[in-house]
C-alpha cells in the first residue's frame, strides 16, 4: 500500500515533464518593408544541427508548431532574407524581423581573399606559382563571341590574335610563346575542373574547299555563363594537370547560385560590324591596260589582241556587254553585319538549395555576305546541402552551334576577280535602228568554257590564257549559291558529391572527400555544296559537277574523379597544412566518315543516285589514368611551400612508356610578413618572392601506334582463284616518349599603399625535349617513307612578364579611376634538332614564285622567314647599261651614274661594287639560277641582293628576314568613375613580329590574270624609270620565266601595331527609380571595339598567327571587323 500511493504522484510528473517537452510555440514573421513573409521556413534543431521538427508561415506570416525540447534551437529562413537563429528556452511566443540580404551594414572585414591553387583552396598571399585572373564582371556589357576575345590584352605573356573575321573563327593562343611542332600549341582549357577538348577536324580530307577554317573550340560556353578565368603559367602551376599543361592552362570558373531571393536578369546587346578598309584595287579600265603590257612586254608580241574580254570588241555581244565594267568585287561581297545577342539568367537559393539556370541565343550575320551563325547555350548549376556534412552539386551544359559559312574564302575571291567583269549577265537586245541594248539579267554571269587553244575563240568559250579566272568564278555567285554547313551539339552532364568525413570547418582537423562524374557528347556535322549552274568546265556527272561533301564526327567521354583533401587542426595555428590526393580515369570513344559526291542536284540532303568520289570512315578508342599528390604548407602565411607530383598513364604509347611522371615545386617568402619590414609596410603592404620549378607535358594524338595497320594491297593466286592480299602500312612506335617541357620561374608580388598599387613580376625559363614530330621521313630501304610520330629535339622559350594595376586612384568626389598593363617578352630558339630531321623538314629551294620556305634552323625561332634580299627594280636593261665596249644608247646607266643619280642595271659587281667583266671587255649579266633556269634579268626586273657575289641569284643569296613570333607583346587599360557612370578603355601592341604579305605579293606581282593593286600602276615601263614597282610580265606569255614574286624581304612586313580594343560608357540608373517599376536593376552601356589601330604593316590588319613551324602567312584572310555594341542589363 505504501508503495501504490506514491504511482498517482509519479504518473502526474511525467505527464507534466512530456507536457512540457512537447510544448507549442507560435510566432510571426515579418520585414519592415515587405511586411508578412510568407512560406518562410521555421525549423527546430538540435545540438547536431538536425531538424527534428518545422513548419512554415501562412499568407499571414503566421507560425505554430510542437518542439520536441526547450533547449534546441528555432532557425527561420527564406530567400532574400538572412536566416535568423535563435534558442527556444521558455519562450512561447516569436516576433521574427527578417533583414533583407541587401541591406548593407558596415562590418570589420578580418577574413582573406582565398584563391583556388593546385585543387586546395588557400589565401591568396600564399600562392607560389606564376597566374593571373580575369573577373568577367569588368567585361559585362561588352561582345565577344568567345572568351578569347575577352582575355586578349589582359593577360601577361598571353598572346592572342583573331583566327580571321569569319563567324566562328575564333582565336589563337600562345601563352609563354611555342613549345611544340606537331603537337597542340594551344593553352589548356579547363571548365569547372574537366578539360574542354579541341575535336580539331583539320586533318580530315575536305577536298572540295579551299579554305577551311578550325573549329572554335571557345564556341562551347557561353560568356555570359563565365565568371572568372585564372591562367596557369608556370610548371608549378600547370603540374596538376601534367601531360596537358605544357602549354598553359586557362581555367574558367562558370557562375553558379547564390543564397537569396530568386533573381532574374535579362540582357540584350547588338552589335553593328562593317569590314575595314582593304587594298585599293584597279578599276575594270586599269586592270584591262595593266593586263594588255602584262601580255605584250615578255616577247613584243601583241598576246592580249587574242584576248575578247580584254578588247572591248562591240561586235562580240555576248563578251563586250559583260567585260566593259568596273566592278568593285570588294563592295560586292561585303555587308554590315549584325549580331544580336539575349541572355535570360534565373539564381537564387535558400538554406539547403543554390541554383543557377541560364539560356542564351545569338544570331549573328558575317560581314563577308551569306555568313550567318546562330548559337544556342543552356547551362543549369544546383548545390544542394543535405547536411552540414554532405553537399551534392550538378551542372548540365548543353550548346548548339549552325554556322552557315562560305564555300571557300569569298573575299579572296573578291581581290582576284576581275573588275571588268559583270556581277550579273548582260543580255543584247537589238532594236530596230540597229544599235541595241544591253539589258542586265537576274542571273549570275559565268564565265564561259575555256577554250582547248590560245589565239581568237568563237562566241561560248573563254580565252584560254583567262583559265586561271574561270577557275576563281563569280564571288557574288558562289557566296549565294553555294554553303557550306556546319553544326555542332555539346552535352556535358556534371555530378560531384562532397562529405565531410571528420571536421566540418576550420577549427577542426578536416578531412573531406569529393567524387565527381563527368560526360561529354560532342556531335559535329559539314555539309557543303558546290552546284553544276558555278561550273564552266566540268559537264560531264562524275568529273565536278554538282559537288557535295558531308563529314560526321562524334565523339564521347567519361571521366570520373575521386579526391581526399587532408587540413589538419594545430595547436599552433601559424602552421598551416593541406594535402590533396586524387584519382583520374578517362576513357574516350569517337567514330568520323567522310563522304564526296557529284552529280547531287540541289544540293539535298536526301539520298539521291550520285557519283560516289571518295568516302572513308574511322574510329577510335583511348582511355587514360591518372595519379595526383598535392601539398600545400605556410607558416604564419609568411613561409609558403608548394609541391605536386602527377602519374599520367595512357594507351598511346607503348611498354615502358605507358605513364609519364610530371612533378612540380614551388615557394614564397612574404618579407613583408617580417618583423624587419615593418618601418616600411605603410609604403609597401606586400612584398613577396616566389620561386618554383616543374615538369609538364604534351601527348600523342593519335592511338595504336604500338600496332601495325594492315590495308590491302591487292591480290594473289592464279587459274581464276584470287585472295585478297593485306600488308603493314606502318611501323610499329613502340619506343615514342611523352614531350616533355622543364621550366622554372621566379616571381615577385610588390604592393602599395595598401595593395592600391600592385606589381606581379615573373622571369621563366621552358625548355621542351623530346619535341614529337609528325611524318619524319625515313630511308626508303625500310620499305616505309616515313613514321607516324618521333621525338626529334629540343626547343627552349625564356622571357619575362610584367603585370600592374590599381584599385580605385586619383579620388576626387565622385571621381574615381583604375589603371592596368601588362607587358611581356619572350625568346624562342630551336637548340637541338636531329640532322637527318632538319634535312627532311627544310625542303629544297624550288625557285618558284609565290612561295616562302618553311625551315627549321638551330639557333633561330621556329616560324622563321627566308628569303632574298630585295634591292628595287632595275631602272635600266642590260643593253642600256652604257657599261660595255658597244653601246648605241645615251640614256644609259653609266650616264645615270655619272650625274649621281639611279643607275641600277642587271650587271654583276664584287663585294666593292666594281663590275665583273668577261674575257671579251663587257659586263658580266646578271643571272638567275645559273646551270638551271638561267634566266637573264632584264630592265624593270626586281632586283635581288648577290650575297656571295657570284653574278647569279640561287638558293645561296638566301638568308635570314627574321621571326613570326612577337617580341613584346601586352595591354593596358584605363576605367574611370563618375557616379553611375564607367568609362573604360583598352589597347593591346605587340612588337617584333613579321609577317609575309601574301595577300599584297598576290595583289602586285602582275604574273597572272587576277586583279591588281592600284599601286601596279607606277610599275615600270620603259628604261630611265624609276621606281620600287617592276614591270608587268605575264607567266603564260613569258613561258613561266617570271622572277618577281621570288621570296624575298619585299614583302616580309613588320607586325607591330597598337590596337584601340575597345571604349565602353555604362550607366547604372539609381534603384531608387527602379524600384517602383518592380525592378532591381538597369544597366545601359555602348562600347566601339576594334575602332583603330596604329601600325606599319602593309596589309589590311596585322592580326595574324604562326602556326606549325612555317612562317605567318597573311593571304587575304578576311580581316577583323570593325563594330559596336549596345547593351541593356535587366534584373528583377
Amino acid at each position: 500500500m505504501k508503495k501504490t500511493k506514491y504511482l498517482p504522484t509519479l504518473l502526474l510528473c511525467f505527464c507534466c515533464t512530456a507536457a512540457f517537452a512537447q510544448k507549442r510555440i507560435s510566432g510571426h514573421v515579418w520585414n519592415k518593408s515587405d511586411g508578412p513573409v510568407i512560406m518562410a521556413n521555421v525549423v527546430e534543431l538540435d545540438g547536431s544541427n538536425r531538424i527534428v521538427s518545422a513548419t512554415t508561415t501562412d499568407v499571414n506570416g503566421n507560425f505554430s508548431m510542437t518542439i520536441k525540447n526547450p533547449n534546441n534551437r528555432l532557425k527561420v529562413s527564406y530567400i532574400g532574407y538572412a536566416t535568423q537563429t535563435m534558442k527556444i528556452g521558455t519562450t512561447t511566443r516569436f516576433n521574427v524581423n527578417m533583414r533583407s540580404n541587401t541591406d548593407i551594414q558596415e562590418v570589420k572585414v578580418t577574413g582573406q581573399r582565398t584563391v583556388r591553387s593546385n585543387g586546395m583552396v588557400i589565401p591568396k598571399k600564399e600562392i607560389s606559382v606564376a597566374s593571373q585572373s580575369l573577373n568577367m564582371d569588368e567585361m559585362a556589357g561588352l561582345s565577344f563571341e568567345t572568351a578569347g576575345e575577352a582575355l586578349q590584352g589582359q593577360i601577361a605573356g598571353l598572346d592572342i590574335v583573331a583566327n580571321s573575321g569569319n563567324l566562328g573563327s575564333g582565336t589563337s593562343m600562345r601563352l609563354r610563346g611555342t613549345s611544340s611542332i606537331n603537337g597542340s600549341q594551344e593553352p589548356l582549357i579547363v571548365v569547372d575542373g574537366y578539360i574542354l577538348e579541341d575535336y580539331d577536324d583539320s586533318d580530315l580530307d575536305l577536298t572540295n574547299l579551299d579554305d577551311t577554317e578550325q573549329f572554335a573550340t571557345l564556341l562551347q560556353v557561353n560568356p555570359e555563363d563565365i565568371g572568372e578565368i585564372n591562367v596557369l603559367k608556370d610548371a608549378a602551376a600547370t603540374a596538376i594537370w601534367g601531360a596537358r599543361g605544357a602549354n598553359g592552362v586557362l581555367e574558367i570558373k562558370t557562375r553558379r547560385g547564390s543564397r537569396g531571393k530568386t533573381r532574374v536578369n535579362f540582357s540584350y546587346k547588338f552589335t553593328g560590324s562593317w569590314q575595314p578598309e582593304g587594298m585599293d584595287m584597279l578599276s575594270g579600265d586599269e586592270y584591262t591596260m595593266m593586263l594588255k603590257q602584262a601580255y605584250f612586254n615578255p616577247k613584243q608580241s601583241d598576246y592580249a589582241a587574242d584576248i575578247v574580254e580584254l578588247a572591248y570588241n562591240r561586235d562580240r555581244t555576248a563578251y563586250y556587254g559583260n567585260f566593259n565594267k568596273n566592278t568593285d568585287w570588294i563592295d560586292e561581297v561585303t555587308q554590315f553585319g549584325q549580331a544580336h545577342n539575349y541572355n535570360v539568367t534565373l539564381s537564387g537559393g535558400g538554406e539547403k538549395a543554390l541554383f543557377r539556370i541560364s539560356g542564351s541565343y545569338d544570331h549573328e550575320t558575317g560581314t563577308i555576305i551569306k555568313q550567318v551563325l546562330d548559337r544556342f547555350t543552356t547551362s543549369l548549376a544546383l548545390d544542394y546541402y543535405v547536411s552540414d556534412r554532405i553537399k551534392f552539386s550538378t551542372t548540365f551544359r548543353m550548346n548548339y552551334t549552325k554556322n552557315v559559312k562560305n564555300y571557300g574564302d569569298i573575299l579572296a575571291r573578291a581581290y582576284q576577280a576581275m573588275p571588268n567583269m559583270a556581277v550579273y549577265r548582260n543580255e543584247y537586245v537589238p532594236t530596230a535602228d540597229g544599235v541595241g541594248y544591253y539589258r542586265e539579267t537576274d542571273e549570275y554571269f559565268k564565265m564561259f568554257p575555256t577554250a582547248a587553244d590560245y589565239g581568237n575563240v568563237s562566241d561560248g568559250y573563254t580565252s584560254k590564257y583567262l583559265s586561271d579566272m574561270v577557275s576563281n568564278g563569280n564571288p557574288v555567285a558562289i557566296a549565294n549559291l553555294s554553303w557550306e554547313k556546319e553544326s555542332t551539339y555539346t552535352i556535358n552532364p556534371q555530378f560531384s558529391i562532397e562529405y565531410k568525413f571528420l571536421g566540418k570547418d576550420a577549427s577542426e582537423t578536416q578531412l573531406d572527400y569529393t567524387g565527381e562524374v563527368y560526360l561529354n557528347a560532342f556531335t559535329k556535322t559539314n555539309n557543303n555544296y558546290y552546284p553544276g549552274t558555278l561550273v564552266s568546265n566540268s559537264w560531264y556527272v562524275d568529273g565536278g559537277i554538282d559537288m557535295a561533301g558531308n563529314t560526321e564526327q562524334k565523339t564521347f567521354d567519361f571521366r570520373t574523379k575521386h579526391t581526399l583533401l587532408f587540413r589538419p587542426h594545430f595547436e599552433n595555428e601559424k602552421h598551416q597544412l593541406q594535402v590533396l590526393g586524387r584519382f583520374e580515369l578517362d576513357t574516350n570513344n569517337s567514330i568520323s566518315q567522310y563522304l564526296s559526291q557529284s552529280g547531287v542536284v540541289g544540293g539535298t540532303d536526301a539520298f539521291v543516285d550520285a557519283y560516289v568520289r571518295n568516302m572513308w570512315t574511322s574510329t577510335g578508342k583511348g582511355h587514360s589514368m591518372n595519379y595526383i599528390g598535392s601539398l600545400h604548407y605556410a607558416y604564419s602565411s609568411k613561409y609558403i611551400v608548394d609541391l605536386t607530383i602527377r602519374a599520367d598513364g595512357s594507351t598511346r604509347y607503348g611498354k615502358g612508356n605507358k605513364w609519364g611522371y610530371f612533378p612540380g615545386i614551388s615557394g614564397r617568402w612574404n618579407m613583408s610578413d617580417e618583423t624587419f619590414f615593418q618601418p616600411l609596410r605603410k609604403v609597401i603592404s606586400t612584398f613577396g618572392i616566389r620561386g618554383g620549378w616543374g615538369v609538364n607535358g604534351n601527348t600523342l594524338s593519335s592511338e595504336g601506334l604500338m600496332y601495325n595497320n594492315y590495308s590491302s594491297i591487292g591480290n594473289y593466286g592464279s587459274n581464276n582463284i584470287l585472295w585478297g592480299a593485306i600488308a603493314p602500312d606502318n611501323l610499329r612506335l613502340e619506343m615514342i616518349r611523352w614531350e616533355k617541357s622543364k621550366s622554372w620561374n621566379v616571381g615577385v608580388n610588390l604592393n602599395f599603399l595598401e595593395e592600391m598599387l600592385q606589381f606581379d613580376f615573373n622571369v621563366y625559363d621552358k625548355k621542351t625535349t623530346d619535341l614529337l614530330m609528325q611524318n619524319r621521313k625515313i630511308p626508303s630501304s625500310t620499305g616505309f617513307s616515313s613514321l607516324s610520330w618521333a621525338n626529334v629535339g629540343e626547343m627552349e622559350n625564356k622571357g619575362w612578364e610584367l603585370f600592374f594595376n590599381t584599385n580605385d586612384i586619383c579620388k576626387i568626389g565622385k571621381f574615381s579611376m583604375v589603371v592596368r598593363a601588362n607587358v611581356a617578352q619572350n625568346i624562342n630558339r630551336i637548340n637541338e634538332m636531329d640532322p637527318t630531321v632538319l634535312a627532311s623538314m627544310n625542303a629544297e629551294f624550288d625557285y618558284t614564285n609565290e612561295n616562302y620556305l618553311s625551315r627549321v634552323q638551330i639557333g633561330n625561332a621556329l616560324g622563321g622567314i627566308y628569303g632574298f634580299r630585295y634591292k628595287g627594280v632595275y631602272r635600266f636593261d642590260y643593253d642600256h647599261s652604257g657599261y660595255g665596249k658597244n653601246t648605241d644608247y645615251t640614256n644609259t646607266a653609266a650616264a645615270a651614274e655619272a650625274r649621281g643619280e639611279n643607275y641600277t642595271c642587271p650587271v654583276a659587281r664584287d663585294a666593292n661594287g666594281n663590275i665583273i667583266y668577261d674575257a671579251n671587255g663587257n659586263p658580266r649579266h646578271m643571272i638567275f639560277n645559273y646551270g638551271g633556269v638561267n634566266y637573264e634579268f632584264q630592265g624593270g626586273d626586281a632586283i635581288y641582293e648577290d650575297i656571295n657575289h657570284d653574278g647569279q641569284i640561287n638558293e645561296l643569296d638566301i638568308v635570314y628576314l627574321g621571326s613570326s613570333n612577337p617580341k613584346i607583346s601586352g595591354g593596358f587599360g584605363f576605367d574611370f568613375k563618375y557616379g553611375r557612370w564607367t568609362l573604360k578603355t583598352n589597347f593591346n601592341f605587340r612588337i617584333g613580329n613579321k609577317i609575309v604579305n601574301m595577300a599584297l605579293m598576290k595583289a602586285e606581282d602582275m604574273m597572272y590574270n587576277r586583279n591588281q593593286a592600284t599601286s601596279v600602276n607606277a610599275r615600270w615601263r620603259k628604261n630611265g624609270d624609276i621606281t620600287d614597282m617592276p614591270r608587268a610580265l605575264n607567266s603564260a606569255a613569258a613561258d613561266g620565266n617570271v622572277y618577281n614574286a621570288l621570296a624575298s624581304d619585299r614583302y616580309v612586313s613588320s607586325g607591330d601595331y597598337l590596337r584601340f580594343q575597345y571604349l565602353q560608357l555604362s550607366y547604372r540608373v539609381p534603384e531608387k527609380f527602379l524600384k517602383k517599376y518592380g525592378l532591381r536593376q538597369l544597366n545601359i552601356s555602348a562600347s566601339g571595339n576594334n575602332l583603330i589601330f596604329w601600325s606599319k604593316y602593309s596589309g589590311t590588319d596585322p592580326d595574324h598567327s604562326q602556326s606549325g613551324y612555317g612562317p605567318t602567312i597573311d593571304d587575304a584572310q578576311t580581316p577583323r571587323s570593325r563594330s559596336f555594341t549596345v547593351s541593356l542589363n535587366v534584373g528583377f
